[in-house]
């Protein structure tokens, strides 16, 4: 390696042999076994990719070492550290949310382990987690899900491999009372990942791949350019918070991500069963 860094082809041989401060998870969804557990229990602190798993007993198993070590921990959800993001709390504030409408328009990747369901977890669970979760941190916890889903558009000859719905569409019940969709694709050339609240005087649009922040407030309209997308900030504030000892700076930690992922295995499993999914509380 150029920087001088050692290279494992074994994480727990790395962990054996490295005095380390912080370990970054990006593993593919399938492929994370025990390099949190493992790094937990060494009071290594952990900055992990979404989605954290592809079940919730992995992901329960996971918070319980994180808990029992106190390690300061964070997923990946960028987008909680933008700027138009950091302003749409502000000025959401107090005011009641009483809907949320997401939107995942955009195309197949050509990566080959997304397009494998066991692998992935689809599109919901890895993609469009991003836009549920922004859903949560601005309406609250989701207590029911409802979804459609088909293999619509990509014909089989272009994603042999492709084994799950390509078009889906997933109604959300809050526990305050609001309501909310997420819609998503991968069928699409270019892309779009939005989400827009609407509340008491309030309707904002924030639109992550414009970068931008619109709506009206109070009867004012609201034009925001993005300046600061998240992806950078996500991991100063990780390394901010780890240097500190203080899990405060973490505006996701690894708790709070796996009821993200809650949410999108219960839209997944309404995709299977076409009935309505109580979302898993604990």
């Amino acid at each position: 390696d150029p920087r001088g860094a050692r290279i494992y082809a074994d994480h727990e041989a790395m962990l054996d042999q490295e005095p380390l401060d912080a370990l970054f998870v990006t593993v593919p969804p399938f492929a994370h076994t025990n390099q949190e557990i493992l790094a937990a229990q060494r009071g290594i602190a952990l900055f992990v990719a979404k989605p954290v798993a592809l079940t919730l007993e992995k992901a329960r198993a996971v918070e319980a070492a994180i808990a029992a070590s106190g390690v300061i921990n964070q997923v990946g959800y960028m987008w909680r550290y933008a700027d138009i993001t950091e302003k749409a709390k502000e000025i959401v504030g107090d005011r009641p949310v009483g809907m949320v409408l997401g939107h995942v328009l955009t195309s197949l990747p050509g990566t080959a382990w997304w397009r494998v369901r066991a692998q992935s977890g689809g599109q919901i669970v890895e993609q469009s987690t991003h836009i549920f979760d922004l859903a949560r941190y601005f309406a609250g916890e989701v207590t029911q899900v409802f979804a459609w889903g088909r293999r619509q558009l990509i014909p089989p000859a272009d994603a042999p491999t492709l084994d799950f719905e390509d078009v889906t569409t997933v109604n959300l019940q809050f526990a305050n009372g609001a309501v909310g969709n997420v819609s998503s694709t991968c069928a699409l050339r270019g892309g779009r990942y939005s989400l827009e609240i609407i509340g008491r005087y309030l309707h904002l649009n924030l639109n992550y791949v414009s970068g931008t922040l619109t709506g009206t407030v109070d009867a004012h309209s609201l034009d925001v350019k993005m300046e600061r997308s998240g992806y950078f900030e996500q991991v100063a504030s990780f390394l901010q918070a780890v240097r500190q000892r203080d899990q405060s700076l973490v505006r996701s930690s690894y708790a709070d991500a796996a009821r993200t992922l809650a949410v999108t295995l219960a839209a997944d499993a309404s995709l299977r069963s076409g009935q309505v999914e109580t979302v898993v509380r604990w």
